[in-house]
């Protein structure tokens, strides 16, 4: 095996396949040395590509770093070039990764100059996992669209990923559909009632198709599955001077709503809680989803197969470094590799961790079920959050940028 500029950009077009929060792409690799033997890959951060106000703790930045690493990782092994090492530096804006990559004729030992981190994993090999691809990388898929119930496959994907993160500090958590959808409805008020964070949502949506980014990057009406003649009208109201009209008539809005729902949640949790039977069933139903799921009694229809959800949690103390963030984004892209394997797609809700109040209710949530558990530490902070099934229809492509 002969290392050469060529090879190497192609690995990295590969790695460009990876996912990111609102389809940003936020990496700017680079071949700082080729030789026949050995490159040397940098991949830094496009400040314009950043979320100061829907990752204003780079969390997500880390991840998708983390999963771009990991697809250059898979890329580079199919074609015969190890990763001999990778080193994470700085976080959020000033993230800077490198890697050593060798031909496998010339690699003697492995190595990693970033030093131990809590989320240890063997990617390296990728020998505790299943053997991934490019066509793998191609394959996989968010599917914003309905997702189907499949047990079988699920229980047999998550059982190799929970084998895995056995002895790592990351832990696959399922989650209640009741508890689950009222989280949803909770967060939706972060994300749309937050002027800085909808206004930010909004400079990622691509619903013109005459937009120059619209075959770049972003969420386009057909990946965020808005039927034809909805995708039409937002793209008449996706106008810049708009924006900030839309933002305002959205926070002015819902802000009664959060605090109406900030109270009633109180009054749900007080002794006076029996007076919840006054209220319409679905306020109810939003009130009490964080608890366990009603046994159904005699004539009642049954319950709806919702698909599978899965929250990946990892001890909130001590704090994460970004490079233990970059490695769990690493894990994360494996495990919904795994997924894809099985006939599974995942559907990504990251406004489940990023609203402050939610991500309180799921690390309390988190807590509860690790009460009477062995491990030593609590997986009390969630780090992403996905449903999974089987797609039901064809999956739209994610536009994408070159790397280059």
């Amino acid at each position: 095996m002969t290392l050469t500029p060529a090879l190497i950009e192609s690995l990295l077009t590969e790695a460009a396949s990876a996912p990111s929060a609102h389809n940003s792409q936020p990496w700017v690799p680079e071949i700082t040395d080729c030789t026949a033997e050995v490159a040397q890959v940098r991949v830094g951060v496009d400040p314009a590509r950043l979320l100061p106000h829907g990752d204003p703790r780079s969390e997500d930045l880390h991840l998708g770093m983390g999963c771009w690493v990991e697809s250059l990782v898979i890329a580079a092994a199919e074609a015969g070039v190890r990763t001999e090492s990778v080193t994470v530096r700085g976080r959020g804006p000033t993230l800077d990764i490198r890697l050593r990559l060798t031909a496998t004729e010339s690699m003697a030992s492995v190595e990693s100059t970033a030093g131990p981190t809590r989320v240890e994993s063997a990617l390296t090999d990728g020998s505790a996992w299943p053997r991934f691809g490019v066509a793998d990388l191609h394959h996989r898929q968010v599917d914003r669209g309905p997702l189907k119930r499949s047990d079988p496959r699920f229980a047999e994907a998550t059982e190799i990923c929970r084998n895995v993160m056995a002895e790592t500090a990351v832990r696959l958590v399922e989650v209640p559909d009741d508890a689950w959808r009222g989280w949803l409805r909770r967060a939706a008020l972060h994300s749309y009632g937050n002027r800085s964070v909808f206004t930010e949502t909004l400079r990622w949506l691509r619903f013109d198709t005459d937009d120059p980014a619209y075959d770049q990057d972003g969420l386009t009406a057909e990946c965020l599955r808005i039927p034809a003649l909805g995708a039409r009208a937002a793209a008449a109201l996706d106008r810049p001077w708009l924006h900030s009209w839309i933002t305002g008539l959205a926070s002015v809005s819902l802000a009664p709503v959060a605090l109406a729902g900030s109270g009633l949640r109180k009054f749900a949790r007080s002794g006076r809680g029996s007076r919840l039977t006054m209220l319409p069933r679905s306020l109810r139903e939003s009130l009490s989803s964080t608890a366990a799921p009603a046994e159904p009694t005699k004539g009642s229809r049954p319950k709806r197969r919702h698909p599978h959800h899965l929250v990946l949690a990892v001890p909130d103390r001590p704090a994460l470094t970004a490079a233990d963030e970059v490695e769990i984004g690493r894990v994360l892209l494996r495990t919904w590799l795994t997924f894809d394997r099985h006939g599974l797609r995942v559907d990504v809700h990251s406004e489940l961790k990023d609203s402050p109040t939610v991500r309180d209710e799921v690390a309390t949530f988190l807590r509860g079920r690790a009460r009477g558990h062995t491990d030593c530490q609590e997986f009390d902070r969630p780090i992403a959050a996905f449903t999974v099934g089987s797609s039901t229809t064809p999956v739209p492509r994610a536009p994408r940028l070159s790397p280059f």
